[in-house]
């Protein structure tokens, strides 16, 4: 049985204002421990929560501070005005949930875990990771794919699923190994980069098993 997370009150700062999490339409995750502090490895914090509409405008300046030869890999446009404001006035947390991490009011990284609506694939999700340049030497990327992970492994979920493209995300798919990843498949030049030149798209595989339990103590 899923857990659910709906009425229960969160008031935090980080916030634009104070919302009941039954308002965010979250009937799948377990979201009462958010907005929470994440220690990062310099000793800094960052204070990560779901995403809100009001996200949209620092969303966009985030995704702009991504340097232009690794947002090409990205499946979507996302210094588009139009598309940040888009998933900003549609959010389904049930479908997408997006994870923001905030130095102050700076949005340092994005993090989303997407479920599968399909009965076949309801058993794992799939989680993306972005981190601001200036905050990468800082394990901010592992700990924020830490954060989504928990969330899937709280909503019972078996499995979560991310890809990368060789020798561009390498540093993230290292995170993902020490969190128990298994290459599930490679695809062969499956992406090209701005040159032309092929890449090789990767997926691994976390399981979320009683492995992963023990691992959160």
């Amino acid at each position: 049985m899923l857990r659910r997370a709906a009425g229960v009150m969160i008031e935090n700062a980080g916030w634009p204002q104070r919302r009941r999490l039954e308002e965010l339409e979250l009937a799948v995750y377990k979201l009462s421990g958010y907005p929470k502090e994440l220690r990062l490895s310099d000793g800094s914090t960052v204070l990560v929560r779901p995403m809100v509409p009001a996200d949209a405008k620092e969303l966009l300046a985030f995704f702009q501070r991504v340097p232009d030869e690794e947002r090409y890999f990205l499946k979507d446009s996302v210094v588009s005005e139009s598309v940040i404001n888009g998933w900003a006035n549609h959010l389904d947390y049930d479908r997408a949930l997006p994870l923001l991490a905030f130095d102050g009011e700076r949005i340092c990284a994005d993090g989303v875990l997407i479920r599968h609506r399909g009965d076949a694939r309801s058993h794992y999700a799939e989680v993306r990771i972005v981190v601001d340049p200036e905050y990468r030497r800082h394990s901010l990327g592992t700990a924020i794919m830490r954060a989504a992970i928990d969330i899937a492994w709280d909503a019972e979920i078996d499995a979560v699923q991310i890809e990368f493209v060789d020798g561009i995300q390498d540093d993230a798919r290292k995170a993902a190994l020490t969190f128990g990843g298994e290459e599930a498949g490679t695809l062969k030049d499956a992406v090209r980069d701005h040159s032309g030149s092929p890449h090789d798209v990767v997926f691994m595989r976390i399981p979320l098993g009683r492995s992963w339990q023990w691992s959160r103590y």
